[in-house]
């Protein structure tokens, strides 16, 4: 037989190179998957981080759990994963507004709805049973943040309304002292004052979304939304109307 320059069948490095080739198809899927997964989490956190979360780590951590072998199995499990958080969020709304300031009721509520959910998943099957168990446990999680150092409720809910007058008038009473600040001197320290009116700025801009948190925790506080919005737009005209006497 004419030579070809390969090794015999049944030679050492025939038997090596089947094997390296079976090795690299027994570990290429799990390969794979561990790529996916890390540039899940990656892609993930750097998301959390852009939009500036308080708790970026549950972005990572979700791409963690829901990924999956197969594609299909990851978009069916992180389907029901955000029914189930969506669900498990909505009950401990409900349940810190049935009992705003009463301990008692407020934990024995979350425990009856744990039971529940935990009766549910046993019922279900799959990635269903799956979303029924984290109903439970997110409305454990987002519950710990409202739980105080003995055991009850921190008040953070009833305290955001008083809170957010407080950051107006910390404002306003700043923007105005610098104003009279700035017709005081007559133009001199320009480049200090702009650089405090930047700062003012960026803390006017922070009061939307701690308003739309107010708004949202407060029913009364909704009915007089337009009055929070021109007092913004006031804070924003004094901030307009300082920089216009500082540069004249």
């Amino acid at each position: 037989m004419a030579e070809t320059g390969l090794p015999a069948q049944g030679s050492p490095v025939a038997s090596s190179a089947v094997r390296l080739s079976d090795a690299l198809q027994v570990a290429g899927p799990p390969l794979l998957l561990g790529l996916r997964l890390w540039a899940s989490v990656c892609l993930a956190l750097y998301v959390a981080f852009w939009l500036e979360l308080d708790n970026a780590y549950w972005a990572g951590t979700t791409a963690a759990i829901v990924c999956q072998p197969h594609l299909g199995a990851s978009l069916r499990k992180g389907w029901f994963r955000l029914i189930g958080t969506l669900i498990g969020a909505v009950a401990i709304v409900v349940l810190t507004a049935c009992f705003p300031q009463d301990r008692a009721p407020f934990l024995i509520g979350l425990a009856l709805w744990c039971s529940a959910c935990a009766l549910v998943a046993t019922l279900l099957r799959n990635f269903a049973a799956y979303a029924a168990a984290l109903a439970g446990y997110t409305a454990a999680i987002i519950a710990l943040d409202q739980v105080g150092a003995t055991g009850g409720l921190n008040g953070q809910a009833l305290m955001l309304a008083v809170d957010l007058a407080t950051l107006f008038a910390r404002l306003s009473a700043e923007i105005a002292r610098r104003f009279t600040g700035t017709l005081v001197i007559a133009g001199a320290d320009f480049e200090d004052t702009q650089t405090i009116r930047r700062e003012l700025v960026r803390q006017v801009i922070a009061l939307d979304p701690v308003s739309d948190e107010a708004l949202g925790e407060s029913a009364q506080l909704r009915y007089h939304s337009p009055v929070l919005q021109n007092a913004v737009d006031g804070l924003f005209a004094a901030l307009a109307s300082w920089r216009t006497a500082a540069v004249l």
